[in-house]
């Protein structure tokens, strides 16, 4: 068959070989979930991750698998989007050969220090999300207690009002303890 860099393969070719002896050149293969071909929301692996994610304590609600394939710094890679129980999203960007590319936690990229290793992986991401689970509820809460800009409210007016009333109240004050001290005068 002769060495890879005498012959002119096809893309095919060199792939098919690269997987055919896959183990002369990583022996030490490392737990790999995602499959990048059959990728889709039915398949096992996607199944599997669910699973894990469980297992982990972060209970997915929804998950969508793109169909379309995508590239980003000349590396194909496809999407999976997993939404939690607590409104928090991860977006896993899956390579051809099935590694994690990259892993967008809320729509923030994220390094992950296990990209081949998707069991460890799974567990980076959910320490993550537990790390930052406050902080994105505070987010949540601001987001939904923002006041339209048309309303506005009574508390600048009501500040006025009531700094009258204390100064009437102390003015009442004033005038009971001169009565008070005529009284005791007489």
């Amino acid at each position: 068959m002769g060495s890879i860099a005498n012959h002119a393969y096809s893309r095919y070719t060199y792939r098919a070989f690269f997987t055919r002896n896959l183990k002369l050149f990583n022996t030490n293969m490392k737990t790999l979930l995602f499959s990048f071909a059959g990728l889709s929301v039915k398949d096992k692996s996607a199944k599997e991750a669910i699973k894990y994610f469980n297992r982990a304590g972060a209970q997915v609600i929804a998950q969508d698998v793109d169909t379309k394939i995508k590239r980003t710094s000349g590396i194909a890679y496809r999407e999976m989007t997993l939404t939690f129980a607590d409104s928090q999203v991860v977006t896993i960007r899956i390579k051809e050969s099935g590694d994690i590319f990259q892993v967008l936690v809320n729509k923030k990229l994220v390094p992950i220090k296990n990209q081949d290793d998707h069991v460890q992986a799974i567990a980076e991401i959910v320490g993550l999300l537990e790390a930052g689970r406050g902080k994105f509820q505070n987010k949540l809460a601001l987001a939904l207690a923002k006041i339209p800009a048309g309303i506005r409210t009574s508390a600048p007016r009501m500040e006025v009002v009531l700094d009258q009333k204390i100064t009437a109240l102390t003015e009442a004050i004033a005038a009971i303890n001169e009565v008070i001290a005529l009284a005791r005068a007489a």
